[in-house]
């Protein structure tokens, strides 16, 4: 924006008016590297307090004093679910604050209530994915006999699902290979772009397929959206946003709530998971 402004100052010096509109701003576009820190971050938080709220009370039996009390296993489990649930959304509640104020007050820019909804849904569904590895981390060290190997286990699912197939699903796509894109460096636009991938469909649907796996990749792909960084939602309603990205967002919620109840059976098995 400074450089337009410079440019059009001396177009002005020169008696002449500028023909190009100023570039638009969309503050949140600048958001890409916290989405890429609580990909990998915020997953690996989650592991480590699925497995630290068991792994401990374990190693010091104080689980055992607790089943003395009137609790049962399952009022202790959810109660660090819920304990835990409630720590990741006011951690992140904290980043949305922080995010608002870095962009007020070393941006200079006022978010409108668009932006603000935005920024809350990030801090949504960024609390819906950490605790679904918290929920992964958790039953791991429910089920194992040797806490050690369920950290082990999580940390290679999530390596899976969070680097490696999306990094198989990037990689494929041809798009990617070239700085700024290969078909916009070639300047193909959208329709053309979309007839020649028609043309390898099978090959464009295997490279889906892959990313469709990683859990990782859907909540990119909606908050990718939500800010803007994919740039094809940029000045689009937050309806519209919503609606291409349904599937990515049930997707997260879905997966979620399958380790919620996949911790609850295990719960109700005839075991002593918890000690006492």
């Amino acid at each position: 924006m400074n450089e337009y402004q410079q440019s059009v100052a001396l177009l002005k010096q020169l008696g002449k008016e500028p023909t190009t509109p100023p570039p638009r701003l969309y503050p949140l576009n600048l958001l890409r590297g916290v989405v890429d820190y609580i990909e990998i971050v915020g997953a690996v938080l989650g592991i480590m307090l699925g497995y630290i709220s068991i792994s401990k009370e374990r190693n010091t039996k104080a689980l055992k004093i607790l089943l003395t009390k009137p609790l049962t296993k399952k009022d202790i489990a959810y109660g660090k679910i819920l304990g835990n649930l409630f720590f990741i959304l006011i951690l992140l509640s904290i980043v949305g604050i922080l995010i608002f104020l870095s962009i007020f007050f070393i941006g200079g820019v006022v978010l409108t209530a668009g932006e603000l909804l935005k920024i809350v849904l990030f801090v949504v569904f960024s609390t819906i994915y950490i605790l679904l590895f918290f929920m992964l981390s958790f039953f791991f060290t429910l089920q194992q006999k040797t806490i050690t190997h369920a950290l082990i286990l999580s940390f290679i699912i999530w390596l899976i699902i969070g680097l490696i197939l999306p990094q198989i699903g990037d990689t494929m796509d041809p798009d990617n290979q070239v700085p700024g894109g290969f078909f916009h460096s070639m300047n193909v636009n959208k329709t053309q772009e979309k007839q020649v991938l028609r043309k390898f469909a099978g090959y464009e649907n295997t490279r889906d397929f892959i990313e469709q796996l990683s859990i990782t990749k859907h909540y990119e792909r909606t908050v990718f959206a939500l800010f803007g960084i994919n740039n094809i939602y940029n000045d689009v309603a937050l309806s519209t946003i919503v609606a291409d990205n349904l599937g990515n967002m049930m997707w997260i919620v879905i997966s979620m709530l399958i380790g919620f109840f996949a911790d609850y059976l295990l719960l109700l098995r005839n075991k002593n998971y918890l000690g006492g």
